[in-house]
């Protein structure tokens, strides 16, 4: 509730500031003995000035996006598929069954970033417990970093298909395991061709590494079905900007809360 409340006035400081010095400058108006067709014009010049300064104020991209995922109405900018949804008692929305996901619908054309949450991992799955989504150009086109039990895999989804590295093959593996059903901190930089993962539990931090998107072109293979052969294609990666999001697939389950977005 706190957390949420600061967000609050965060996002609206500029439109409580300007109203405060509106309301200010007509009870200063009224302090003075001066006939009442000069107080209401003054008035309603401040009136005015006030409403200005707040279209002007807000009307100016926002470097911050704050959801707590906390209550049924905090789903409405997101957008994907699968189940995304309040899990009442853990007091977080749970992400489970989810593919291609769901991504925030407002951060579209952002690039760099903090991509900033708190995440409790249910299940394994037998592949990942989380699948953090960054970069999403749309939901067929985006960096997944899937979150197991002793490490971080980076994918890549291009067009539908898949990039899959393994967390000891880029280093991405953690110094202790993770546990089930204990809630963690994690902090994703997006900065130009660099990913930096940073998490936490108990505010003490546990993981600390850095990936470089691929640059260039990689081979995606292509399976239709049983009846025809794979085909393998070549393509660019183009994932310079995009929203952020969240990825499960099949029984993976996590729980997911007090998510922020800021720009860097």
């Amino acid at each position: 509730m706190m957390i949420r409340l600061y967000y609050f006035l965060k996002k609206y400081t500029i439109d409580i500031a300007t109203t405060f010095v509106g309301i200010l400058g007509i009870i200063v108006t009224w302090q003075y003995e001066t006939a009442v067709a000069i107080q209401q014009s003054i008035s309603l010049i401040v009136v005015l000035v006030t409403l200005i300064a707040i279209i002007y104020f807000r009307s100016r991209e926002r470097d911050f996006i704050f959801s707590s995922l906390t209550r049924p109405k905090d789903k409405n900018p997101w957008v994907g598929y699968g189940t995304f949804q309040l899990a009442r008692v853990q007091g977080a929305y749970e992400i489970t069954n989810a593919d291609p996901g769901y991504i925030h619908s407002e951060i579209l054309a952002w690039s760099d970033y903090k991509f900033s949450f708190d995440f409790k991992i249910a299940n394994w799955g037998g592949n990942g417990g989380l699948g953090i989504v960054v970069r999403a150009n749309n939901l067929a086109n985006y960096i997944m970093l899937q979150i197991k039990k002793g490490g971080i895999g980076p994918h890549l989804m291009i067009n539908g298909a898949w990039k899959v590295w393994q967390p000891n093959e880029v280093g991405l593996e953690f110094p202790d395991p993770l546990s089930l059903d204990v809630w963690y901190r994690g902090d994703v930089y997006c900065d130009k061709s660099t990913i930096t993962v940073r998490l936490y539990s108990a505010r003490k931090i546990i993981f600390d590494r850095i990936w470089e998107i691929p640059r260039g072109l990689l081979t995606f293979a292509y399976k239709h079905s049983e009846e025809y052969p794979t085909v393998h294609l070549p393509l660019p990666i183009t994932l310079e900007y995009g929203s952020v999001g969240f990825r499960n697939w099949g029984n993976e389950k996590a729980f997911v809360r007090n998510v922020l977005i800021e720009k860097i």
